[in-house]
């Protein structure tokens, strides 16, 4: 690969690395929502009640959503650190000088 052409692969990935972040970060947004909303009902019958069982149930879906983008980040993170190495070692085998010739 070019430098160019790994340098565009990085840019693409931090980018992709960034709305993962974005995205978590609204999940855990929307979590605390949630338990805001449940702290609300606190007379309700937690066993029973359909409203704190669907608030539990939301909570649980965006739970595995969450931990399926964090999953998605650190296959992005290994990803970044794998090209930067392959930069690095492009860069530094394009830009040697060789004297012994």
């Amino acid at each position: 690969m070019t430098v160019g052409a790994i340098n565009t692969r990085l840019l693409s990935l931090t980018m992709y690395k960034s709305n993962l972040e974005f995205s978590i970060t609204s999940i855990t947004n929307k979590r605390q929502q949630i338990a805001y909303q449940t702290m609300q009902l606190a007379g309700a019958d937690f066993e029973n009640d359909p409203r704190v069982q669907a608030l539990q149930a939301m909570d649980q879906y965006l739970e595995l959503q969450q931990k399926n983008l964090e999953t998605q980040q650190k296959a992005a993170n290994s990803e970044l650190e794998s090209m930067q190495k392959i930069l690095d070692t492009n860069i530094k085998k394009d830009f040697t000088i060789n004297l012994t010739a």
